[in-house]
């Protein structure tokens, strides 16, 4: 409500929220499309109204149309979980039918990569890119990511991508919600190597009240 409305007053233009929810993990009873405030008196003294995008609910030709940019959701969907392999090849060919560069390329399949361990277990995620190293073994964007074919390099090299990605994705959301962290605690989250506890801090973050609080999740 917030930065709707501040971005409203700067640009003065309509501004419509979205709250894009990635699992069924993450939809709570109240992300039912309205926030309201209430006085000390008990009445209502301001409403917001925003819409819940559930990604698991669409289709995965809805996510593939979106361009590169919404491509890996594809991936998170109701639709991609109950067969998979259809969903890897559908990605494989938007990914590939781009024709995008070498580093837009990587970017998305880390990302992928980085957004199937919020639904997939390890072993099933470790098996979809594997099977999409075999799907883009005779493409040039695949050489390009590779290098000479390094097919165990570029699943370290996406392990580690991963984790990366979520750790700067906790540093973003921690910065906006408790303001800049100290170099402590910028050290503590840099230095978490656990997949399963960054997630479990993506989890808290709602509860949490200040840095050193949310960093002591395990």
């Amino acid at each position: 409500m917030r930065y709707n409305t501040l971005i409203d007053h700067q640009h003065e233009l309509p501004v419509e929220t979205v709250l894009v929810l990635l699992r069924p993990k993450a939809l709570a009873s109240d992300q039912n499309g309205l926030y309201t405030r209430h006085g000390v008196t008990g009445s209502i003294i301001s409403q917001f109204r925003y819409r819940v995008e559930r990604v698991w609910e669409r289709s995965i030709d809805d996510w593939l149309r979106g361009g590169l940019g919404l491509a890996p959701l594809a991936l998170l969907t109701d639709e991609a979980s109950a067969d998979l392999e259809t969903a890897l090849d559908r990605f494989h060919t938007c990914l590939v039918g781009t024709g995008a560069d070498r580093t837009v390329t990587n970017s998305v399949l880390g990302s992928s990569y980085v957004l199937c361990g919020l639904r997939y277990d390890n072993e099933r995620v470790a098996e979809m890119y594997r099977r999409l190293s075999m799907l883009m073994k005779e493409s040039t964007t695949y050489q390009a990511i590779l290098g000479e074919g390094r097919e165990q390099g570029l699943e370290q090299g996406l392990e580690q991508g991963r984790l990366r990605a979520s750790r700067d994705l906790l540093l973003r959301m921690g910065t906006k919600k408790f303001g800049s962290p100290s170099v402590a605690n910028a050290a503590i989250l840099n230095g978490i190597t656990d997949l399963g506890r960054l997630e479990r801090l993506a989890d808290q973050i709602l509860d949490a009240t200040s840095w050193d609080e949310w960093l002591k999740t395990e």
